[in-house]
């Protein structure tokens, strides 16, 4: 079985989409999931990509932006001029091109319908992207049941998947003896991500406890500017134990978790929830919100509030940060949640997705 996939999402910083893409790819190539003779033709859809010399297998002569609208006026080129023979193609950011064979299109969220970081036009063209593929008869893959069912919901798909992504597995170390509890946040700073929240609540969280620390990690985005002014609307000495920290690469960022106290996820909406999972796995207690699919993933194994309910937050914070026996039996629930979200298993959902359609 050959497969196209779309490498876009692996150029450029990850973002949740492109953690997908590579565990699945990395899965497929490594493990051999049930030992499927399976061939992977990448294909790059981005002009700055090819200027630059990073695209990923075969580059397709279409910037990302356009080319839904290209397919759709022309209904082609179709993607067998540029890969050559396949069986299936699968679209891994909400766009899959024409094609001979079945099509599999993956719509990881439908954040960008109330999205304010993306243009009107933006959020239109994604919408229109994922209609034309059901109208089309692609098959649709998504993250989680949640997911599914808002595009049953707003399109009337009868044809979705749901395969989980995984979580890279680790060892979760001891964490560092510190006299200084540390929250940590990870993400892009846009407004639905609930920083805002998490700056209000520390405001009190911190004015009770005068060792805790709040560290931001992430890149700028739509709330970047309303961030910076909650934090600078601090009491200097409550200001003075926030750090932001940015980007930084994986291993800086995972060596962050690992070390934190407790992560904090005061997320509006999410389709999965990467940064949730990711704590789990490496024994850091999880304080998240009932948000989208958030519930889904979690299970039992975090402590959740309404979200933007800021004085939730803060009575969940102050409770978890004061009861060590509490963040010990979280700790252990989180490992085990996280343990049963493996890239093998998505590997293996998306080859039995794939040779269900042959």
């Amino acid at each position: 079985m050959r497969v196209a996939i779309d490498a876009t999402p692996l150029i450029g910083p990850r973002t949740g989409i492109g953690v997908f893409v590579e565990g699945l790819l990395r899965s497929i190539q490594n493990d051999r999931p049930g030992e499927v003779d399976i061939q992977v033709a990448e294909y790059t859809l981005s002009l700055k990509a090819r200027l630059q010399g990073n695209t990923r297998g075969y580059w397709i002569p279409l910037p990302a932006a356009a080319s839904s609208l290209v397919w759709r006026a022309f209904s082609g080129p179709k993607i067998e001029k540029f890969v050559g023979d396949i069986d299936v193609v699968h679209g891994t950011n909400f766009v899959v091109p024409p094609s001979k064979v079945p099509r599999v299109v993956s719509v990881h969220d439908l954040s960008f319908l109330n999205d304010s970081r993306r243009s009107p036009n933006s959020g239109a063209r994604f919408d229109r992207s994922v209609r034309d593929a059901v109208k089309s008869g692609a098959t649709i893959h998504t993250i989680s049941e949640y997911v599914a069912q808002e595009i049953r919901d707003r399109y009337s798909a009868q044809d979705i998947r749901v395969v989980y992504p995984g979580v890279q597995q680790q060892m979760a170390g001891v964490k560092p003896r510190s006299e200084r509890p540390i929250l940590i946040v990870i993400g892009t700073t846009d407004k639905r991500k609930g920083l805002l929240d998490l700056v209000n609540a520390f405001g009190a969280i911190a004015d009770l406890n005068e060792n805790v620390e709040l560290q931001i990690v992430g890149p700028p985005g739509d709330a970047e500017n309303e961030l910076d002014q909650s934090v600078k609307m601090l009491p200097s000495t409550i200001r003075s134990r926030v750090h932001r920290i940015g980007f930084v690469e994986r291993e800086q960022r995972d060596q962050l978790i690992s070390n934190a106290t407790v992560l904090v996820h005061p997320s509006h909406y999410e389709g999965f929830g990467f940064p949730v999972l990711e704590a789990m796995s490496m024994g850091t207690p999880v304080v998240t919100t009932t948000g989208g699919a958030i519930p889904e993933i979690t299970g039992e194994a975090a402590l959740k509030v309404p979200p933007g309910d800021v004085d939730a937050l803060v009575d969940a914070l102050t409770e978890l940060l004061a009861n060590e026996k509490l963040r010990s039996t979280f700790t252990a629930a989180g490992l085990d949640r996280a343990s049963k979200f493996t890239w093998t298993s998505t590997a293996q959902g998306m080859l039995d997705l794939y040779s269900s359609l042959l």
